[in-house]
């Protein structure tokens, strides 16, 4: 209640007086109503921040309130419980209070097996997951052959008392903790992924090979835009096997471009209220574990039948832009059509031959990176901010890397991604601009929370850089200056984390980060479920859609959106930490050696730094620094030494050796070389 010292004696005999007379009554520390408690039914998920919580569905919609650890009681994840709502009067604050489970989730969680100390009568499963905040005790009789230092999956039976641990029972041994191949199999279970399809998907994939409509027939063609003879060809990834994209370009009579951009036709061959859609629906993306691929799609469809591959007609969706010489959209076109790819490149091909002019197609591509120009200029001129890509490329022989580095962002790859923003920004004008406009899935990314863009611009002061918390075009600037300079990882990916996160949304309110008042996903259905939807709307609005489909969406998109934006947050986290399994496996071999590294992060615990020729982030720890006692200046994104004043800051330019690596838990510690 933030009472003055000098009051609190008296707010205490007044406290204690309502009790008496009635009208509180104290649980605990608390005081609350003496009226009979609210409960409402939740179940317990974890938030944008990672942290639990409580998602009430009340008359006035969803809410998501917080679960402090302790008010967890035995509730798990996914389980369904009656919660009571506590609001605190300083801070309009509001969090969640687990009263009782109502049912319980199937809770399946990996782990490493250890025995107890005295002896083999019971052994406890220590999970990956940090979030579990409990052991699990397995019994003797329910190990199922698992021995000390398996990496196991259990199945919690039973857990009654919170101080207590969850009681469990082995399912299945994945192998030997810290062995890479059993780390990722351990993973893919943490993360609720799997690689097989279930029966019902198979056996309807089966029904449709065997009805024929894997073959285009001559009737479905006389139904489309016919572009076979057209130059069009794909340009992706070297290792990519689901080609989603295809690009032409023309020039028109008064002189404009004709863009084309061709989308695999998903929709044709995945029916809504089919195995196969349920189960899009359930993974929502595919999940890419740098050595592996976990598809949204059977690899039928995502690898063969779906995929534009090199001289095969396919079924697309086209968008087609006329942009004038300055990158202004003029108009754009929308259709179903059948191309014929003339040409897989790869983006180095490519790069190749833009750099070296000579090779297949080369006045093609150099029209094309023309307009790519053209249009990355204008989207800087609408204040779009070119964030510069920190992603990893790794070398994989038989599933351990060999090397690993920094990813090059090609010209190539930047003439793609302008390609696709702008098929993306007209399907999402195209429907704008209906009159009778149906609803619709957005990609959104809100403006950032201004005391975050303060830090930022305070961190950013020891690189000599002066940013504007109030200006994006300042941000868009520094994002510039920064391009070719050590740390131009390090501020690109603080600028990213200062920013709000991108997510699917019924409802419009632009792309801050893009600079688009309208924007979409539709040029990835093979491997995204929201570029799926976005693709039968258009269909339907193409045709006219009816009040009954719009009432249809109007009311499954919210969960579509919500569902969509959770799987693409899991599938980021799965993709990250499988890149640390490969990194901490590729730092094993090199205990002992010296890098030239940048301080990345610092936290009470200690110092992170990443080595700057492969990218791979290590922590210093603090109990490992013995010139002086450190302490953390959280404000000023340092740790001082608390005699010598040493500073160590984000940013800073250090030596580290390798100290050691531990692959099970994900640790690379460093220390620094004198």
């Amino acid at each position: 209640m933030r009472v003055d010292k000098s009051r609190k004696a008296e707010v205490r005999d007044l406290l204690r007086e309502m009790v008496q007379n009635g009208d509180l009554q104290k649980n605990g520390k608390y005081y609350e109503g003496n009226s009979e408690s609210t409960f409402y039914e939740a179940v317990v998920i974890l938030d944008d921040r990672n942290e639990y919580a409580a998602e009430i569905d009340s008359d006035k919609g969803t809410i998501i309130l917080p679960i402090k650890k302790k008010n967890l009681q035995t509730a798990l994840l996914g389980d369904k419980v009656k919660v009571t709502i506590i609001e605190y009067a300083y801070s309009n604050e509001k969090e969640a209070f687990v009263e009782d489970i109502i049912k319980r989730a199937k809770h399946e969680l990996v782990g490493k097996l250890e025995f107890s100390s005295k002896g083999q009568e019971y052994a406890f499963v220590i999970p990956d997951d940090k979030k579990f905040r409990k052991d699990i005790f397995i019994p003797k009789t329910a190990l199922k052959g698992a021995t000390h230092g398996d990496k196991v999956i259990c199945e919690i039976v039973n857990w009654e008392y919170q101080d207590l641990s969850p009681e469990g029972k082995i399912i299945q041994i994945l192998g030997k903790a810290g062995d890479v191949k059993t780390e990722f199999k351990a993973l893919i279970k943490k993360y609720g992924l799997t690689k097989t399809f279930p029966k019902t998907v198979k056996d309807e994939l089966k029904k449709l090979e065997d009805s024929g409509l894997f073959v285009i027939s001559k009737e479905e063609i006389k139904k489309r835009r016919d572009l076979r003879k057209e130059l069009i060809f794909t340009i992706d990834p070297v290792d990519a096997k689901d080609f989603d994209d295809a690009v032409s370009l023309d020039t028109l009579d008064n002189g404009n471009y004709k863009l084309g951009v061709h989308i695999a036709d998903v929709s044709h061959y995945v029916k809504e209220g089919s195995s196969l859609e349920d189960e899009a629906l359930a993974r929502g993306t595919s999940v890419y574990l740098m050595n592996d691929v976990v598809p949204m799609l059977p690899e039928k469809l995502s690898n063969d039948i779906c995929s534009l591959k090199e001289k095969v007609d396919r079924l697309v969706f086209s968008c087609f832009v006329e942009i004038d010489k300055k990158g202004n959209i003029v108009n754009y076109e929308i259709c179903k059509s059948v191309i014929n790819s003339k040409k897989r490149f790869t983006y180095e091909e490519v790069q190749h031959i833009l750099d070296k002019q000579d090779g297949l197609f080369l006045d093609k591509l150099n029209e094309m990176n023309e307009l790519h120009k053209l249009l990355f200029a204008r989207r800087l001129k609408e204040g779009s901010l070119d964030f510069e890509s920190t992603e990893v490329k790794a070398e994989i022989v038989d599933g351990l890397i060999k090397s690993i580095g920094p990813k090059e962002r090609l010209g190539s790859m930047r003439l793609i991604e302008d390609f696709m923003l702008t098929a993306n920004k007209c399907v999402t004008l195209f429907v704008e601009r209906q009159k009778n406009k149906p609803p619709f899935i957005y990609r959104i990314h809100d403006i950032p929370d201004k005391k975050r863009i303060q830090e930022l611009s305070q961190f950013v002061k020891q690189f000599g850089i002066i940013l504007n918390p109030e200006s994006k075009r300042s941000i868009q600037k520094m994002l510039m200056d920064v391009q070719g300079r050590p740390e131009e990882f390090l501020i690109s990916d603080i600028t990213i984390r200062s920013m709000s996160k991108a997510i699917y949304s019924e409802e419009n309110i632009g792309h801050y980060g893009l600079g688009f008042d309208h924007y979409t996903h539709f040029t990835s259905p093979i491997r995204r479920y929201p570029d799926l939807v976005v693709h039968r709307i258009l269909f339907e609005t193409l045709g006219g859609i009816d009040n009954k489909r719009m009432m249809h969406y109007k009311k499954i998109l919210p969960d579509v959106c919500k569902h969509s934006t959770d799987k693409e947050i899991n599938a980021v986290r799965a993709e990250r930490e499988a890149i640390k399994i490969l990194q901490c496996q590729y730092m094993e071999s090199r205990v002992g050696q010296e890098f030239k590294a940048i301080v990345s992060g610092i936290s009470e615990y200690g110092i992170y730094v990443e080595i700057i020729e492969n990218m791979i982030e290590g922590m210093i720890r603090l109990r490992d620094l013995n010139d002086d006692y450190y302490i953390l200046d959280q404000q000023n994104y340092q740790i001082v030494g608390k005699h010598r004043k040493k500073k160590y800051r984000l940013g800073d330019n250090v030596k580290v050796k390798v100290f050691k690596v531990n692959t099970e838990n994900r640790w690379i510690d460093l220390v620094f070389v004198k």
